[in-house]
């Protein structure tokens, strides 16, 4: 029989997904009730039937065959029917299934860190570098080798995998710095020695979170926090981070210098979520007014004051020449008492920008965060390209490809508790439906027990292994000097 449905294909590679040509296969698999399985499948190229169970794990031949066409500059479609046997040996063919490959291509690789989305659940916790061509992956770094500690927000100036940084927290704070084969530790000195001058209102401890490397390479520009936990309040939502206190600072790596730019390192405001336009002259980033004293009265714990924080979307003048902020801040987006804005990412055409719009908060883990698309030439635009990109279930940790044409970002929508990567394709003004990253097996996502955090893309393979990440821990920290 022939049904109306689409295909009960698990992950959803839903028809009309744009992919790469260089994607590694789209592997899914069928519900248990299914005892066979025939799939056709051809391209302008080539085409090919499979039989099967449930399972269906495409030959990385042949499709590598089906994407030629592609990869040799021309847009062409996969277009795939399936027909199933259940136990009562009725047949069911579906509707077609087209995937367009786009001569596009992505990013080569991508990193992201694999950990449990619980508070505190540290014991398999890995930075891992994937191949997206095919399905190699490499542990970069791993707590068992650190430790058990928590490490994240690992950076990389423009998706160079072997000059990169990521931050250690707790039990030994501070920053691994990792350039051409080479690692070392950079520790910021405590506030009491480097801001002992400075007024009482204005002193925080000082740490490297989360970063942005400047294009030219000769600045990164951080957040320095005090982060609030609270536990298990609502839907899904395992903890709440809170930023009880946060400005930016800049660091220079050549002179090993951090400087504190006046108009980002206030009283009366939160700083944090630094982004760098593509040309250096732009520091785009989120600010909320500091809680006042009768906030903090009604709300004291950090859990309840974080519902009522909201983040504006800011961006600041630099001056790459000279390392120097304007004095004063641009607003962009206003917040309101629904809406909280984080993690800002500008395109690589300046004129886009992709940030995740919550209900509060600065760190977008609750359901209701989304991604938002900012015309910064149109404000006033109401309509949100990004629109297809969401669900009932966060997403948010969003980074572009190189040449602009794609994006990654973590979503929950599979079950609400696991977040993983999906990609999509922008033509420039709006996106297409999203995919989620391929792996080998095809059951991967009903058995995965960690989250995919803060994908991004790099262009090369990283030389980084978890013996050099433990070395580079317990090597003597760098002398840093704070201005």
């Amino acid at each position: 029989m022939q049904s109306p449905d689409a295909a009960p294909v698990f992950p959803l590679y839903a028809d009309g997904i744009h992919i790469p040509c260089n994607m590694a296969p789209l592997n899914f698999v069928l519900p248990d009730s299914v005892r066979k399985t025939f799939v056709e499948i051809g391209s302008s190229c080539t085409k090919s039937r499979l039989r099967t169970k449930q399972e269906v794990s495409f030959p990385e031949r042949f499709w590598r065959k089906a994407t030629s066409a592609a990869r040799n500059g021309r847009t062409d479609t996969l277009r795939m029917t399936i027909t199933t046997r259940g136990a009562s040996g009725r047949y069911v063919r579906y509707p077609e299934i087209r995937w367009i490959v786009s001569p596009d291509t992505i990013d080569p690789y991508l990193a992201y860190r694999l950990v449990q989305p619980t508070a505190g659940a540290y014991n398999t916790l890995e930075l891992r570098q994937r191949c997206l061509e095919n399905f190699d992956e490499k542990v970069l770094m791993s707590n068992k080798a650190t430790g058990n500690n928590c490490f994240n927000c690992h950076t990389y100036h423009n998706g160079e995998a072997n000059q990169m940084m990521i931050h250690l927290r707790k039990p030994s704070e501070g920053s691994l710095y990792f350039h051409d084969g080479e690692i070392r530790k950079v520790v910021l000195p405590s506030a009491e020695d480097a801001l002992k001058h400075w007024p009482d209102s204005l002193r925080m401890p000082l740490h490297f979170v989360y970063a942005a490397w400047h294009p030219q390479g000769d600045y990164i520009a951080f957040c320095t926090n005090i982060l609030g936990l609270s536990g298990y309040t609502a839907h899904k939502q395992y903890v709440n981070l809170f930023d009880s206190a946060s400005n930016i600072l800049l660091y220079h790596p050549g002179k090993r210098l951090v400087t504190l730019p006046p108009a980002l390192w206030t009283t009366s405001h939160e700083e944090t979520w630094p982004a760098w336009s593509p040309d250096g002259k732009w520091l785009y980033f989120c600010r909320a007014a500091r809680s006042d004293k009768e906030l903090t009265r009604r709300y004291p714990q950090w859990g309840e004051r974080v519902l009522h924080t909201h983040f504006d979307l800011c961006r600041i003048a630099f001056d790459p020449a000279t390392g120097l902020f304007a004095d004063t801040v641009q607003l962009l987006l206003k917040s309101d008492t629904a809406e909280s804005y984080s993690v800002p990412r500008v395109h690589p055409d300046g004129r886009h920008l992709l940030l995740c719009r919550g209900s509060f908060n600065s760190v977008p883990y609750h359901s209701a965060g989304n991604l938002q698309l900012i015309d910064l030439e149109n404000l006033d635009e109401k309509e949100n390209p990004a629109e297809i990109l969401n669900s009932d279930e966060c997403e948010s940790w969003h980074e572009w490809s190189a040449n602009g044409r794609w994006v990654v970002f973590s979503s929950k929508r599979h079950d609400g508790h696991y977040a993983a990567p999906f990609i999509a394709y922008f033509n420039g003004k709006t996106f297409e439906k999203p995919f989620v990253l391929p792996q080998r097996s095809c059951r991967f996502y009903q058995t995965n027990l960690r989250s995919f955090n803060l994908p991004v893309f790099t262009r090369d393979a990283s030389k980084l292994t978890p013996e050099k990440a433990a070395s580079g821990k317990q090597s003597p920290a760098l002398e840093i000097e704070v201005r």
